[in-house]
């Protein structure tokens, strides 16, 4: 900082002899403030891959980049699929309740029906409650947005304790009438029972206004625990 120096000026020769003589301060420094310092604790989100992205357990990713990192989506829907409220995660994400298609509705689940696990262990992820709920047997999901492009995350996880290895559930997803998951097995994938998975699917194009996950059984019922819609 500079300084200043106030000068007082010396007396004319007459009032010199009256005074000790001229007398200079210099106003102290003013202290210098560190500027303040804000540590943000984020999760880092995953890297996307192409076509699609796993996270699997006991990697713990958010679902979004943490505010302040990376672009807001104008359109963001979380759905916390058989839940009768809503839910924020760890991560500060809000998960919107359930809900069935209706013709007041925007989006919505088309049928199936829905379990609630209670506090079954869901180790290693910031939303534990989203694999606590199920929603099965529904032939689709239907969702009203603006036309665009779309990152889609189906989120999965084994919790029905009759299901103990592999291929005992086994069943196929599409985005818009295009296959995304062929003969998926969620207890296969994640390595069994309470594991969640995430399958991620970018670029994904609606021009239509619609965006329907569509679900087809082949053995035993498909299942879906959360569904994420951000805009690109």
């Amino acid at each position: 900082m500079t300084r200043k120096l106030l000068i007082v000026s010396c007396l004319p020769t007459m009032l010199f002899l009256a005074l000790s003589g001229c007398e200079s301060a210099n106003q102290p420094p003013a202290t210098a403030k560190s500027p303040s310092q804000e540590t943000v604790l984020v999760t880092p989100p995953t890297p996307p891959k192409s076509p699609s992205t796993e996270i699997q357990i006991p990697v713990v990713a958010s679902p979004t980049p943490p505010t302040g990192l990376g672009k807001t989506p104008a359109f963001a829907l979380r759905v916390n699929c058989a839940a009768t409220e809503p839910y924020t995660d760890k991560a500060g994400n809000l998960w919107v309740a359930d809900q069935e298609m209706g013709a007041d509705k925007q989006w919505g689940a088309e049928g199936g029906m829905t379990v609630d696990r209670g506090d079954v262990n869901i180790p290693g992820t910031v939303a534990p409650r989203i694999y606590q709920l199920e929603r099965y047997s529904m032939p689709a999901y239907t969702f009203t947005v603006p036309n665009g492009k779309y990152t889609v995350r189906l989120h999965f996880a084994e919790t029905y304790d009759g299901i103990t290895g592999d291929g005992q559930r086994v069943f196929s997803v599409s985005i818009n009438n295009n296959v995304v998951l062929q003969d998926f097995d969620p207890y296969k994938v994640a390595g069994g029972l309470q594991k969640p998975i995430v399958k991620e699917f970018k670029s994904i194009t609606v021009t239509n206004g619609k965006l329907v996950i569509g679900f087809t059984a082949n053995i035993q019922n498909q299942e879906i625990n959360g569904i994420e819609i951000l805009s690109e």
